[in-house]
């Protein structure tokens, strides 16, 4: 299942984001597997939000909403309208991550 980037459109694989993408980061192999098994809210403090934006990675409010990735062109901005659809998905079913996958591939999101 994928969602995408709200930015540039760039398809997302859940699984990857969710277990996978953290081992881009600079985080230890022990750290970043630990990272894994945090709940969704410990996964997204301040600390680990910043390990992702070096690497390209920005996101709202779970894992699953992808503001901006890798792929995006330096001055791209996030779509406004695709935003507010996402963070209100995520709004809605919580720490839910299938739920917010499911509802935002049903919505191209």
């Amino acid at each position: 299942m994928d969602v995408h980037c709200t930015t540039c459109g760039e398809p997302w694989d859940v699984y990857h984001l969710r277990h996978d993408a953290i081992y881009e980061t600079d985080l230890s192999h022990a750290e970043a597997k630990a990272w894994t098994q945090l709940s969704p809210q410990i996964k997204l403090l301040d600390r680990y939000r910043e390990k992702f934006r070096a690497v390209g990675y920005e996101f709202g409010g779970s894992i699953l909403n992808v503001l901006r990735c890798p792929a995006c062109p330096k001055d791209a901005r996030p779509d406004p309208d695709k935003a507010a659809m996402k963070a209100g998905i995520v709004e809605l079913l919580g720490d839910d991550e299938d739920g917010i996958a499911a509802a935002m591939e049903d919505f191209g999101l």
